[in-house]
C-alpha cells in the first residue's frame, strides 16, 4: 500500500499547480471540476473530465488497475462529495440520502487506503468552530459523519500556507497542524514545517520514508 494524501487549502492557494512535475505519462487527473490545470505543459496530462459519479467510479476503476498509472489525482473531493450528494438525492428519500452519501465516500476513501499508488485528493478548507470559540481549518464537508473527520482517513495532510513578500507569492505546503488545522505528516518525513507546493517532492519524501 502506498500513503495517500490530501492537499487542503482555499481556492487559489496553489493545489492544483502543485501537479505541475510530476509525470504526466504516469499521473491520471480525474477532473470532477472539468477545468483546465493551471500550469505550463497540462495538456500533457491524461486529465479526465467527470460529469457525474458513474463516469467517476469507472474511470477510478480503469485507473487504480492500470499498470501504466502510478499517481491518481482527483481534483477535487469537495466536487466529488458534493457530486455523490446530488446522486443520492436523485436515487433517494430521507435517511436512505445520507446513507449512500456515507457508504460512497467510505468506499472511495478504503480503495484509497488499500492501493498500489499514489492517490491524491486536492480539497477546500471550512472554517469550523473549536475550543474555545476558536475556529479550526478542516476539509469542508457536508454530513456530521465526516465533519472534522475527513483528514484522519490519510496518512499525508497537507494545508497550503503561502507567503506574500515584495509583492511576491511563495506557494507553500505545511507538513504539521498548527493547532488550528488538521495538517499532518508521519513523523521525520518532511525535514521542514513548510515546503515547496509540488507534489512530485512529497510523493519522492513518501517513497524514500517507506522505502
Amino acid at each position: 500500500m502506498k500513503a495517500n494524501i490530501i492537499v487542503v487549502g482555499k481556492s487559489g492557494s496553489g493545489k492544483s499547480s502543485s501537479l505541475r512535475n510530476l509525470n504526466p505519462e504516469t499521473t491520471a487527473v480525474l477532473n470532477i471540476e472539468r477545468k483546465q490545470l493551471p500550469f505550463k505543459g497540462a495538456m500533457k496530462f491524461k486529465n479526465v473530465g467527470i460529469p457525474d459519479l458513474n463516469t467517476f467510479n469507472a474511470a477510478f476503476k480503469k485507473a487504480v488497475e492500470s499498470d501504466e498509472i502510478k499517481t491518481i489525482v482527483i481534483e477535487s473531493f469537495t466536487s466529488l462529495v458534493e457530486m455523490i450528494y446530488r446522486e443520492a438525492d436523485i436515487r433517494f428519500k430521507g435517511f436512505d440520502v445520507w446513507s449512500f452519501y456515507n457508504k460512497e465516500i467510505d468506499r472511495i476513501l478504503n480503495m484509497s487506503k488499500n492501493s498500489n499508488k499514489y492517490i491524491v485528493f486536492l480539497a477546500i478548507d471550512g472554517a469550523y468552530d473549536g475550543d474555545e470559540g476558536v475556529q479550526e481549518r478542516f476539509v469542508a464537508v457536508d454530513g456530521n459523519r465526516w465533519k472534522k473527520r475527513v483528514e484522519k482517513e490519510f496518512v499525508v495532510c497537507l494545508y497550503t500556507d503561502n507567503r506574500y513578500t515584495n509583492d511576491v507569492s511563495e506557494y507553500r505546503f505545511r507538513t504539521q497542524s498548527t493547532g488550528k488545522d488538521s495538517a499532518k505528516s508521519p513523523m521525520d518525513m518532511f525535514d521542514n514545517l513548510y515546503i515547496d507546493n509540488d507534489l512530485a517532492q512529497v510523493i519522492e519524501k513518501c517513497e524514500e520514508y517507506y522505502n
